[in-house]
């Protein structure tokens, strides 16, 4: 057996087993830990850049990276792209405010709101929820670009998140600023993809 028809055939037990799972009461634990982990798609060079790469090569590859695809990719892909272009063309702008009150028509509620702080040398992650327009800044600070760095899928939670590299961050330098990013997280509302959640991390530990 070729080592492609082995790895056919462990995916479709696999399938099987999972889909048996599903309905019987001790199932729940099984089916949840055969669920695979988001896999994250790394695009190659030409299509990383979302503001200057062809979108229908852009969608393609992530058509083929995720079987079965992803409903309405084409309409994710163009999200992103008003994101990332509308906000900082294809270059890297650094880190600053950013109205995204002028999105709201792209926003879901309630919208995650994820920041990063240091405490005592330790990072600390808080989340805030904002429920509302009324509810969000004018304007909020994070980093976005026209380049991302990985695409995640995560099809139990039907939610995806880009993330973009932030070089040259404010408040990093050196192999913290070559680390930092932004997280955009996007859930589908009425068969729609709208933004989430933002996850700005300004200096992570690499």
């Amino acid at each position: 057996m070729t080592p492609r028809a082995r790895g056919a055939l462990v995916l479709a037990a696999t399938l099987a087993t999972a889909g048996a799972a599903v309905g019987t009461p001790g199932s729940a634990l099984a089916a949840r830990t055969s669920t695979p982990t988001p896999q994250a798609l790394y695009l190659p060079e030409n299509l990383a850049n979302v503001c200057e790469a062809d979108q229908q090569q852009l969608q393609q590859a992530i058509s083929r990276h995720w079987r079965p695809g992803l409903n309405a990719v084409d309409q994710w892909t163009q999200l992103v792209r008003s994101f990332s272009c509308d906000l900082s063309g294809s270059r890297d702008l650094g880190w600053h405010r950013v109205p995204l009150r002028a999105y709201e028509s792209a926003i879901r509620y309630p919208l995650t709101w994820v920041e990063w702080e240091d405490r005592n040398g330790r990072a600390r992650r808080t989340v805030k929820m904002y429920r509302s327009a009324a509810q969000l800044p004018q304007k909020i600070d994070f980093w976005i670009g026209g380049r991302i760095d990985e695409i995640r899928y995560d099809r139990k939670q039907q939610r995806i998140d880009a993330r973009f590299p932030a070089a040259g961050s404010r408040g990093a330098s050196g192999v913290a600023a070559q680390c930092a990013y932004t997280t955009l997280q996007f859930r589908q509302q009425n068969g729609l993809w709208l933004l989430s959640g933002v996850e700005p991390n300004p200096a992570p530990r690499c």
